[in-house]
């Protein structure tokens, strides 16, 4: 019994694929699986883009909701937006309708000084609790750049917070 040594992985598989799988896989199945496969990829990719939502901030401030069946939410200032200070509160929806184990990206992309705020408000509608891991109802953005993670947690009925680089606090309004 000879050992054959292979020049690269890729002759190795393909040595595989010939010998142990035999007709099962012919270069007319793996054209099919190739092309499967492929669209499985356009469709994931295409589903990906429908899920992501682009929030625009105003100069006034208002209570605009941020989507649940979203999974990635963009904040971005508008080109024509020229005001020299805005206070944007965005309302991220907590209640009982929302699926167990939602996960949620907010990406803010403003940037942040003393007189231009981004703000994630988000109580439950349902119990009159805060919506943040137990202990608050609003999230402030630090900076440009800055992602807010979270998972909904069904039986505590909250947002779990995964990942943040900003502050919390409650904020009445």
């Amino acid at each position: 019994m000879s050992i054959r040594k292979y020049t690269d992985y890729g002759s190795y598989l393909t040595n595989l694929k010939y010998n142990n799988l035999g007709n099962f896989l012919s270069d007319k199945n793996v054209r099919a699986l190739e092309l499967r496969i492929a669209e499985l990829q356009e469709e994931v990719s295409s589903d990906a883009n429908r899920k992501t939502e682009n929030i625009y901030i105003s100069q006034s401030p208002n209570m605009r909701e941020i989507a649940i069946d979203s999974m990635t939410t963009i904040i971005a200032q508008p080109i024509d937006l020229t005001a020299p200070n805005f206070l944007s509160i965005l309302r991220l929806p907590a209640n009982n309708t929302i699926q167990n184990g939602t996960m949620k990206t907010i990406i803010n992309t403003c940037d942040i000084t003393q007189n231009k705020l981004v703000y994630i408000y988000s109580v439950n509608t349902d119990t009159n609790a805060v919506g943040f891991s137990t202990y608050f109802n609003c999230y402030v953005f630090p900076c440009a750049g800055d992602t807010l993670e979270l998972c909904w947690n069904y039986d505590k009925q909250i947002w779990l917070v995964k990942k943040y680089g900003g502050y919390f606090m409650n904020l009445s309004i």
